[in-house]
């Protein structure tokens, strides 16, 4: 009894921390135990676009609700096989209640664990993992629904904790956790996390590496690297799948290089992934990272609220304006488009982050100052092409990410441990109290000198215009009041962090001139703790706040309510046909919850099909907008459809341009298949689309010689009395009939993608071909047939499979280390 009394005293304390961080989770997200609902745009689309695979029931691997048919494991996730890390994820921390606070629930937990690893103790530790759980990104991206993101960041701690316990000679504690923490983060599928993640770790190692090779601990070096290696393979290994079906999109999806020659081939170089200005389009300004310590820097969000005590406001209502207690305008004057809230790191932890560089000892706060310098820099972007340029073409794979400005997330983690570091080198470490009140002068000077400067003249160093305020069209009197209240928020804000920063810094100086340094130190850090949270908070509520919650009832009629046009489409029992929302098609899945959609929204839908929406499906689009906008003639219109081949060809048979009408009927698809009379080979792709250009794919088909081989020399005699017709559609099966009394050659308007299709004709395996550029064809014999295309991912499966075995092997790890602990923990307890 006395043994499980003192193993259970020596874990209470760890659960009372994990019971605090719970209810202020809670605290923060309680409109969600009052049964209200958080909207989030991001998941809104994402359960447009799931929503066939959801009402399908079973694993896929594709869909044909958007893009006319893409791979759905960017979607789903879905990766066939057992991976147990990832189930544990989903049906375990993903469901603690409240869902929408789950991560940073983790996040909490895990940053925790973290410090304690580096050596602070619980009120230090509770101290780092509220300044790195409450960084104003981590609830704005929660609001915006970007749910793979945060969970990716609320495995960051777990990751560093085992790393850096590897190169502590806690090899057990390293294995365990860097391969766990690895297989957490991959598997909640956002690889920019990853990336960013990887990078810090290899900046760290680095340093690590160069410390021991100083020392000539040669061996400790190795051991070190050989446990890191081990569990790489275990956490990248319970990935397998995620991580080849990542490899295979990343050849066919946008992130991968185009077959086709630019346009202008010497407009920029080609980095064989995203296009640069796409990827660096969301760059945080260099002014604008001041944000980090004064939130409303720049204003704020995009559309920043402002009060009756504005000068807009009062502007507004001098000449007459009809306005409510508060007007919304366009506050935010960085170099982003837009913007839904500021990064803040918290006053405190700036302030506690320079500190440490003055008072740590060690030289590891040199490599994290080097690491967040050099993700500033990356967040920069196109604000630093003299750094970036470099980065973008050379940096293996960075190619593949865009939004740079993320790249802020890692520093995010760096100021909070250094800050954290700190306190603990003043609560543990010999304090040397001159040195220390020299340290606190300077830091309190630079961070609190920075605040007090834009608090008193802000106008000295910035004009508060935006390059982008010119499209707007503001009158003069309205712009000069709204360049007044941006600097008047940056003040108001500058003053704030002002105040924290020098309460911490009182705080700090109390207990360096306490004679009781242990007794006074838990008071201090205690004080630091709420301060932190109380700054944080308050900034976060501005962006994710009771009013962001809405009842679920209101949310659910909101979203996906069918429209007249639904219902009118979905009495078409036919098996399988597409739909055109005119309505922004690509930037929308609210047509996917319902219908095989000709658009969609997604990040990585396949490079062909986004050049078949930019060489052909956006100008026979516009067409029919044009027709529909000068004539207002239903009968205009069917006249112009025979022209939109490739709509025709990708079976379009129903056109939403009103959602409160009825749709158009296009009576000239094509059906979802069809015997062509001929068809031309062409060399490569940019002779294929030039081909495409010019084709009538009801009657031929234009095919790349690659795929020469599979036709096998077919010499096609049309047969007028040849058909084939769709008899069952599965998102990953469809079954047809064919009729012919000659060999021919069938075109499905069916997405050609290599890795997974499967053509059978009476249960024989034959070749696909890709034709007109992204559409399914084979050679179909003389007489009836069956023909079945079924999706069997042989590759993904095979990985699926050592996915099973590496988390399976991985957890029993954990489970074993668990058992050591609490047998090594008996042991102590008999002894003494």
């Amino acid at each position: 009894m006395n043994k499980l009394s003192s193993i259970f005293k020596s874990i209470l304390p760890h659960g009372g921390v994990i019971v605090l961080f719970y209810i202020v989770v809670a605290i923060y997200f309680l409109p969600v135990f009052e049964g209200k609902v958080l909207p989030q745009g991001d998941i809104v689309r994402y359960k447009g676009m799931a929503q066939e695979l959801v009402e399908y029931g079973k694993p896929s691997g594709w869909t044909g609700s958007m893009f006319s048919g893409m791979p759905s494991y960017q979607i789903t996730g879905n990766t066939q096989g057992g991976n147990v890390v990832d189930w544990i994820k989903t049906n375990v921390f993903n469901k603690i209640p409240p869902r929408e606070g789950s991560a940073i629930f983790i996040l909490l937990i895990t940053s925790y664990i973290l410090f304690l690893i580096l050596g602070a103790n619980i009120p230090t530790a509770i101290f780092g993992a509220i300044g790195v759980a409450f960084s104003s990104y981590n609830l704005i991206i929660i609001h915006a629904g970007h749910v793979t993101k945060i969970w990716a960041l609320a495995y960051v701690p777990l990751i560093l904790a085992g790393l850096i316990s590897a190169f502590q000679r806690k090899y057990l504690f390293g294995l365990i956790l860097f391969g766990l923490g690895l297989a957490f983060q991959i598997s909640s599928n956002h690889l920019q996390i990853t990336y960013y993640t990887a990078l810090l770790c290899v900046i760290i190692s680095i340093g690590y590496c160069i410390h021991f090779i100083l020392q000539k601990k040669y061996k400790d070096l190795g051991i070190a690297v050989g446990i890191l290696a081990i569990a790489l393979i275990l956490g990248v290994g319970s990935n397998a799948a995620s991580f080849y079906v990542n490899y295979e999109m990343g050849k066919e999806s946008t992130r991968g290089k185009s077959e086709l020659t630019p346009k202008d081939n010497s407009k920029s170089k080609q980095s064989g992934g995203l296009d640069k200005d796409y990827a660096f389009e969301w760059s945080y300004g260099k002014a604008e990272t001041f944000t980090l310590l004064i939130p409303n820097f720049m204003g704020g969000e995009s559309g920043g609220v402002l009060g009756s005590d504005s000068h807009l406001y009062k502007e507004l209502r001098s000449k007459g304006a009809q306005v409510g207690n508060e007007i919304q305008s366009y506050t935010y004057w960085g170099d982003q488009l837009f913007t839904e809230g500021p990064v803040y790191f918290g006053a405190i932890i700036c302030f506690l982050f320079i500190l440490s560089l003055f008072i740590i000892p060690r030289s590891y706060k040199w490599w994290l100052l080097g690491a967040s310098v050099f993700f500033i820099f990356l967040s920069w972007g196109k604000n630093f092409e003299a750094f970036n340029d470099f980065i973008f073409y050379h940096l293996p794979y960075y190619n593949k990410f865009r939004t740079v400005s993320m790249a802020l997330v890692i520093p995010a983690f760096i100021f909070p441990l250094l800050g954290c570091m700190a306190l603990k080198e003043l609560l543990v470490g010999d304090v040397n109290t001159e040195k220390f009140k020299k340290a606190l002068i300077y830091s309190t000077g630079i961070v609190g000198g920075l605040c007090l400067i834009f608090w008193i003249m802000p106008g000295t160093f910035l004009n508060f215009q935006s390059s982008l305020d010119g499209q707007y069209g503001m009158p003069d009197w309205y712009y000069s009041a709204l360049l007044q209240d941006r600097q008047d928020l940056l003040q108001a804000d500058a003053l704030r962090s002002l105040i924290f920063v020098l309460l911490a810094a009182a705080l700090l100086f109390i207990f360096i001139t306490a004679k009781d340094k242990k007794k006074v130190g838990i008071w201090i850090i205690s004080g630091l703790v709420v301060l932190t949270l109380v700054d944080l908070w308050q900034i976060d509520k501005r962006y994710l706040n009771n009013k962001s919650f809405v009842p679920k009832r209101t949310y659910q009629d909101q979203n996906f309510k069918k429209s007249i046009a639904d219902d009118e489409i979905l009495k078409d029992k036919s098996p399988s046909y597409r739909v055109l929302n005119l309505n922004n098609p690509f930037q929308e899945t609210n047509t996917s919850y319902y219908h095989k959609s000709i658009g969609g929204y997604h990040a990585a839908k396949l490079e062909r099909y986004q050049e078949l929406i930019d060489y052909r499906l956006s100008g026979e689009i516009n067409g029919i907008i044009k027709v529909l906008s000068e004539t207002q003639s239903l009968d205009s219109l069917l006249n112009f459809m025979p022209q939109c081949r490739t709509l025709n060809m990708l079976n379009t048979k129903y056109i939403i341009y009103n959602p409160g009408q009825p749709p158009i009927e296009n009576p000239y698809h094509y059906g979802n298949a069809w015997f062509v009379d001929s068809y031309k080979l062409v060399e490569n792709a940019d002779a294929e689309m030039a081909s495409f250009q010019m084709l009538d794919p009801k009657k031929q088909a234009v095919v790349d010689k690659r795929f020469a081989d599979n036709l096998n020399n077919l010499q096609i005699v049309p047969d007028s009395t040849a058909k084939i017709e769709l008899l069952t559609y599965a998102p990953d099966k469809l079954e047809y009939k064919s009729s012919s009394q000659k060999e021919g050659l069938a075109v499905f308007s069916e997405i050609y993608y290599q890795y997974g299709w499967k053509a059978f004709i009476d249960g024989k395996q034959v070749p696909i071909s890709r034709v007109d550029w992204i559409l399914r064809s084979i050679v179909i014999p003389t007489g009836e047939h069956k023909i079945e295309f079924i999706f069997e991912p042989d590759a993904v499966n095979t990985a699926g499979t050592i996915a099973s075995i590496m988390s399976g092997i991985l957890i029993l790890a954990l489970l074993g280390s668990i058992l050591l602990l609490l047998r090594k923990t008996k042991s102590n307890v008999v002894t003494n």
